[in-house]
C-alpha cells in the first residue's frame, strides 16, 4: 500500500505541472484576444520606446511681449461700484461681418515637451482635445514628414537613408509617445 501512495503523489504532481504550463501557455496565447493589450511581436530591426510625461518635463514656451505689470503700489486698487439703478443697454442684432484681417488670437498656453529621438527631435503642444507638432528638428540627412491621425493622435516620421524614427505623440489620459527606431536597408 506505501508503494502504490507514491505513485499515486507522482501521478497529481505531473498532472498539476502538466496543466499549470498549459494554462500558461494559453494564457499568453489568448490574453490579447481578451483583453485590451496589443500583442507584443519581438523585431531585432526595431527598437520601442514609450514616453509619458510629467510637469517636470515640460519645455518653456516662448515668451510673450505683454510684460507682466508691477506689483509695488502698497494699496490695492478698488473697482469702482456700479449703482443699483442703473440698466443695461439693450442688445441691438448684429450680422456677422468677415474682417479683412484676422484677429488676433489667444496665446498658445498647452504645455510643451520634446521627444528625442535618433532622427531628430520633435516638439509637441498637447492638451486634452488637441495635441499639434509645433517643430521638428531633424538631425542633417533625415527628413521629417508629419500625419494627423486624429485631433489626440499625430504621427512623426524622421527618415534617413539606412534608418527611420517613428514618433507617435498622442494624448491618453496624460500627454505621452511611443518612439519606433527602425533600422535596416
Amino acid at each position: 500500500m506505501g508503494r502504490s501512495w507514491r505513485f499515486v503523489v507522482a501521478w497529481l504532481g505531473a498532472l498539476m505541472v502538466a496543466v499549470t504550463v498549459s494554462w500558461l501557455g494559453v494564457r499568453v496565447g489568448i490574453a490579447p484576444a481578451i483583453t485590451d493589450e496589443a500583442p507584443v511581436a519581438i523585431d531585432v530591426n526595431r527598437r520601442y520606446t514609450e514616453v509619458r510625461f510629467g510637469l517636470a518635463d515640460v519645455t518653456p514656451a516662448p515668451a510673450t511681449s505683454r510684460a507682466e505689470p508691477s506689483r509695488t503700489s502698497a494699496r490695492p486698487r478698488k473697482t469702482p461700484a456700479t449703482p443699483a439703478t442703473r440698466r443695461p443697454a439693450p442688445a441691438r442684432p448684429t450680422t456677422a461681418v468677415p474682417s479683412a484681417s484676422p484677429s488676433p488670437s489667444a496665446p498658445d498656453r498647452r504645455p510643451r515637451y520634446r521627444v528625442n529621438a535618433d532622427g531628430g527631435d520633435v516638439i509637441v503642444a498637447y492638451s486634452s482635445t488637441r495635441v499639434d507638432v509645433i517643430d521638428t528638428d531633424p538631425v542633417p540627412g533625415y527628413v521629417a514628414g508629419v500625419t494627423r491621425r486624429s485631433d489626440t493622435l499625430v504621427v512623426v516620421r524622421l527618415a534617413g537613408r539606412s534608418h527611420a524614427s517613428v514618433v507617435t505623440v498622442y494624448w491618453n489620459a496624460g500627454p505621452g509617445a511611443q518612439i519606433i527606431e527602425e533600422f535596416g536597408g
